[in-house]
């Protein structure tokens, strides 16, 4: 956090930002950067309560802040019922207080009795650190720290390409990425269920059991895909309208609802596949993998297309592609080797 908000002014120089949107993106930049905290100390209760079984305290707390998250915009971008109008400050601001709130309603999830994972339970029961424990989890830890640095570089790399192409053509790019995080929220939805259950499974030496549960994640995940695309493919041009006024980026944001339309048949499938081997503790594999498909193949692909053969938003998007169905494959293919059940932590 330290690090981010002081180099906040080069790195988003290096993001691609343009003269007449620099200062407003260093503050929103900085803002949230400051709020980080809580979203980091939130995600690892939620990820403590999930393993625990406990999904629904996630769901809560992620409905909670994007509820705070749209109230408070729309109180302090605008300055509406007496708030301050601080605009761009105001949304980023928004934006940290929906995490705060997230983040409170975390922390009280651990004082409830009732929880598996719970404050008072530990201290009556007197339960020290395991080290052995410890050791694992930094095992595990670490291959999941990079795999995720490792897709950051590749989403950023595409991000920068994607400004270079101008100010309607990112928007339209942007407003792809928003529509292709409901796809990555379906897949996360059954990659927790997959984990939670593949995790529990394995520890009670239930091999099969393990392969039955990925497969039915992956059959839900595939129908919800399918019903996704299918959304998508006859509502593009309706859902850029709401963004939209222009028609020439209406058009290019149908063409982008398209290829997202193709890219969730892969996307949740492949999220499911991964959230199986990480159940399992198979993450150097998928860390490789997100070397691979994210880090390597997406910018070199997306690079060559856009600024060699000039394919624009197309070249973006074929990159994108690229990245999913590369991670899909090798996913899938290691899945149903079906040697994942059979690691050791």
């Amino acid at each position: 956090t330290v690090i981010t908000v002081i180099f906040a002014d080069p790195l988003i120089v290096i993001c691609g930002s343009n003269v007449d949107t620099h200062e407003g993106a260093v503050i929103y930049f900085r803002v949230i950067q400051i709020g980080m905290i809580f979203n980091v100390l939130s995600l690892v209760i939620n990820a403590a309560q999930r393993g625990a079984g406990n999904t629904k305290i996630a769901m809560v707390t992620n409905v909670t802040s994007s509820i705070v998250n749209i109230i408070f915009n729309y109180l302090l971008i605008g300055g509406n019922f007496g708030f301050p109008k601080w605009g761009l400050f105001g949304a980023a601001f928004a934006t940290v207080l929906g995490t705060v709130f997230a983040c409170g309603m975390s922390i009280q999830s651990l004082f409830k009795k009732d929880s598996y994972v719970s404050i008072p339970y530990i201290l009556e029961e007197k339960i020290k650190p395991d080290f052995e424990a410890f050791n694992a989890i930094q095992k595990l830890g670490a291959n999941i720290l990079f795999e995720n640095w490792a897709m950051r570089v590749g989403f950023m790399t595409t991000a920068v390409l994607a400004a270079k192409l101008g100010t309607d053509q990112f928007a339209a790019y942007q407003v792809g990425m928003n529509i292709l995080s409901l796809g990555f929220a379906f897949g996360d939805g059954m990659q927790v269920a997959a984990v939670s259950l593949i995790g529990k499974s394995l520890g009670q030496q239930k091999l099969d059991l393990a392969k039955t549960y990925g497969h039915a994640c992956q059959l839900i995940g595939v129908v919800i895909s399918v019903i996704f695309a299918m959304v998508l493919f006859v509502g593009g041009r309706t859902l850029n309208q709401f963004f939209f006024a222009d028609e020439s980026v209406i058009e290019m944001g149908v063409m982008i609802a398209r290829f997202v339309a193709v890219i969730v048949l892969f996307q949740i499938s492949q999220i499911i596949y991964g959230g199986c081997l990480r159940g399992a503790g198979d993450v150097k594999y998928t860390l490789v993998v997100a070397l691979i498909s994210v880090t390597i193949i997406r910018p070199i692909l997306t690079w060559v297309l856009t600024s060699v053969f000039s394919l624009g938003l197309v070249g973006i998007w074929l990159g994108v592609l690229s990245d999913q169905l590369t991670r899909f494959t090798l996913l899938r293919i290691r899945f149903h080797q079906g040697k994942w059940v059979e690691y050791k932590i």
